[in-house]
């Protein structure tokens, strides 16, 4: 018979291969661990970045906002400041043109003078407004006065007959060229037709600068003079004017009465 074959000695082990595979299994088990434990700590790291980059952004945010509006507010604040400045700097402008403009008046009206001859007519025109100012209160008082006359007669003041002055009358010769001065109780009237007449204060007669270039345009002209209309009122400021124009300018000079007070015709002269 035949023998049976003994299977202990014909199989085979496979220990070693199931200890190879398990430690294997193991490796790979460790592996993943390790690695899913490093990605959920690599996720955790990334959230708490992610946070604080939100926070800061948050806070960069509002300081942005607060910077905005202190620009803006700065630039509310330039705009005025600009306003400001300019409006200054025009006033500024307009100061020097004017500047500009009244010494170009000064300097047109006599290009001659010197400093020390303006600095003497600032004073003969500030003389000049303190007599008018010492000669208002009169004036004032004789309006009133009127004033008063007129109300108590209940009526406007009777018409004068105006007065026709004839050549005739001066004591004098009469010049091609005649200038009329009016002389009343407040003053005088200097009757000219280039500017029209302009009234002159009796205490500012010395120091009038109108009847001073009134007197110069006198003097400059030929065969001239000054021919005086005194009212019954009117010697003391003709007393004055005639003085001046005599010693201070050298002009000839004239005088008629006149005998009311009526307006001054002197188409007579005119006619000739």
């Amino acid at each position: 018979m035949a023998r049976r074959r003994n299977n202990n000695e014909e199989a085979v082990s496979l220990f070693p291969f199931m200890s190879i595979l398990a430690c294997l299994i193991g490796i790979l088990t460790l592996m993943i661990s390790v690695s899913m434990q490093a990605k959920q700590a690599e996720t955790q790291g990334r959230t708490e970045e992610e946070k604080a980059l939100a926070l800061e952004n948050r806070d960069l945010k509002a300081e942005a906002a607060g910077l905005t509006a202190t620009i803006t507010e700065a630039e509310e604040k330039l705009k005025k400041d600009n306003s400001s400045a300019s409006q200054l700097a025009e006033l500024k402008d307009r100061r020097i043109v004017l500047r500009e403009k009244l010494d170009e008046l000064s300097k047109a009206k006599d290009p001659a003078k010197t400093d020390a001859e303006l600095q003497k007519t600032l004073e003969m025109l500030g003389a000049e407004i303190a007599a008018l100012k010492k000669d208002r209160p009169p004036l004032l008082k004789r309006q009133e006065e009127l004033q008063k006359e007129i109300a108590a007669r209940k009526k406007p003041p009777e018409k004068v007959q105006s007065v026709l002055v004839k050549s005739s009358g001066s004591g004098v010769r009469m010049a091609a060229r005649i200038f009329f001065v009016e002389c009343n109780s407040t003053g005088l009237v200097l009757i000219g037709p280039g500017d029209g007449d302009k009234a002159v204060a009796t205490g500012a007669i010395a120091s009038s600068m109108d009847y001073a270039s009134f007197l110069e345009e006198v003097k400059r002209t030929r065969d001239s003079m000054v021919l005086f209309l005194v009212r019954k009122d009117g010697s003391s400021s003709y007393a004055w004017a005639a003085g001046i124009a005599e010693s201070k300018f050298e002009v000839r000079t004239g005088k008629i009465p006149i005998p009311n007070n009526g307006k001054i015709d002197l188409s007579l002269f005119k006619s000739k």
